[in-house]
Order: structure tokens, then sequence, then C-alpha cells
């Protein structure tokens, strides 16, 4: 698995009135780092396990509630939290989010 792998996978999440996040240029870094803590890390043969660290823009639903932004944020986040931790490589995801770019209308 790279970092290219992964800005790939991310192409599957998406934004609650747009395209793809990766599109939509909200993604501003996607790495992997090996876990070190992982289950199985000392059993030799057994394939590395990986961080993902995900720095995206926010969304900002202008005209909206701040709750609805807020909820966007969450269930945007929750979607890249499911799409990566149903891969073996990776272990945990960690969603850092930025200010927002634009209104997404």
């Amino acid at each position: 698995m790279t970092d290219a792998d992964l800005l790939h996978l991310l192409r599957d999440c998406y934004a609650p009135a747009g395209p793809n996040i990766v599109a939509a240029g909200l993604v501003r870094c996607a790495t992997l780092t090996p876990d070190p803590d992982a289950p199985g890390t000392a059993i030799p043969d057994l394939p590395p396990r990986f961080i993902a660290h995900i720095a995206l823009h926010a969304i900002d639903t202008s005209g909206s509630s701040g709750d609805a932004t807020d909820s966007a944020n969450a269930q945007l986040r929750a979607q890249i939290e499911n799409r990566l931790l149903g891969l073996p490589a990776i272990s945990r995801v960690e969603v850092t989010l930025l200010p927002a770019l634009f209104p997404i209308l």
C-alpha cells in the first residue's frame, strides 16, 4: 500500500453535494505511516499495517445552520474512516479538518 493507493481509495468518498472529495479538491494531504502498535507487528512474515493520515478542508454548507455544517463534516469523517478501516493494511485513520476553502452549494 502506498500514498497513491490511499489517495485512489479516497475517490470513493463523496462530499454531500458534489464530486468525490479528491476531485473537489478537499484533500490536502493523504499519507501512510507504519503502525508499530498494530496487532501482530512482532510476527514475522505478517504484512505491515499502517496509520492513514488524512488532512482535508472542512465542508462549509453556506446558508445552513452551524449544526448542518458540523453534521456534514462528521458524516464525511465517518465515511472516510469506514472506507479505509475496511482494508486489512490499515489499522487506524486520523482525519484532520482544515478550514473550509469555499461553500459547497
